[in-house]
């Protein structure tokens, strides 16, 4: 036993790990940006990479819009530049053809929920713009509600006082016409 482990242990650890190590690339592949017909893996591969046309390293990238969606080959790195290289090689070897269909139908159905994602944010935008709309339609209603019920308070106010002062007048006269009636029907003498 060497640094704890069997020979025949760390060879089973090593194959697993190897299988584990192609895994974490297939999902770092197929997590990549799906916009341009074709993505540049960052993954790294067991076989080297051939050369283009232009002499440099033809790194690995994926094939979106095509007849194989998914299917990785190498391309020049100056694919999509002001370079001309037309270097292709497919790195996958040929899927069945259901695959191509599974695929294609995948990213039309992706396509489908990301073009019914982007109706959803405008129809929420428009919801939330309508949202602020009423928001400041109320405080503005609010405002004029609280305005007009400060100068209905006030009239009110002034209402009461003029009730006030009409009933003191009221009583005033009263008093004045009692005493003017008392002096005429009751003359008084003044000796």
């Amino acid at each position: 036993m060497v640094g704890g482990y069997n020979r025949p242990f760390r060879a089973k650890l090593a194959s697993h790990v190897s299988v584990n190590k192609k895994a974490v690339r297939m999902r770092t592949h197929y997590g990549i940006s799906r916009e341009g017909s074709s993505s540049i893996s960052s993954s790294s591969v067991d076989a080297p990479m051939p050369r283009c046309h232009c002499g440099v390293r033809s790194p690995i990238r994926t094939a979106w819009k095509c007849d194989y969606p998914g299917r990785r080959f190498y391309g020049c790195s100056g694919y999509g530049t002001s370079r001309k290289c037309s270097f292709f090689q497919w790195y996958d070897p040929e899927p069945p053809p259901r695959y191509s269909d599974v695929i294609r139908r995948l990213l039309e159905a992706n396509e489908g929920i990301r073009s019914e994602n982007t109706e959803l944010k405008k129809t929420r935008q428009e919801l939330l713009d309508e949202l602020r709309s009423l928001q400041h339609t109320l405080y503005e209603t609010r405002a004029d509600l609280e305005a007009a019920i400060s100068a209905s308070t006030a009239k009110e106010d002034n209402m009461l006082a003029s009730v006030a002062t009409t009933r003191r007048r009221g009583v005033l006269i009263t008093v004045l016409i009692s005493a003017i009636i008392l002096m005429v029907f009751l003359p008084v003498k003044i000796a």
